[in-house]
């Protein structure tokens, strides 16, 4: 890694750290100079493809499933939402598939909800799923 003071092309990692966000921080020290310097490093995977209901493609967003997820757990007494989608989006990219449907999205959500808050996990069932009477939603506590 070059020195960000001298330019130098070579330094040592003093010291690293893994954040929740799936990256790492790396603390550097240039071998010429010795100043120190900051690192963060992200795996960069390919982007993958949603589609939804209606067939429409686009990329998957970190956001929109956070957004759903503290809706979901909105009355609840959950808290680590940054937590339950690091756990979704881990499933999701276990999957290896580089197109997924909502339906995919869904069904590693409810999964991962369930562990949490029933009640988080009856939300955002209700939100994401077609059932339109009290049978559906019935038949999926049910089951």
């Amino acid at each position: 890694m070059r020195c960000i003071f001298c330019g130098y092309n070579d330094s040592k990692v003093v010291d690293s750290r893994y954040l929740k966000d799936s990256s790492i921080r790396r603390r550097r020290e240039c071998l010429r100079c010795g100043k120190r310097f900051t690192t963060y490093e992200t795996v960069e995977s390919n982007p993958m493809v949603v589609t939804n209901v209606d067939n429409m493609r686009e990329p998957f967003k970190r956001e929109k499933l956070e957004d759903s997820i503290k809706y979901a757990v909105y009355c609840t007494d959950v808290d680590n939402v940054d937590e339950i989608v690091s756990k979704i989006e881990n499933r999701l990219f276990a999957l290896q598939k580089q197109e997924i449907s909502t339906k995919d999205i869904v069904k590693e959500a409810l999964e991962i909800l369930l562990e949490y808050s029933t009640m988080a996990c009856l939300v955002y069932y209700t939100q994401h799923t077609d059932c339109d009477s009290f049978d559906g939603i019935r038949r999926f506590i049910n089951r």
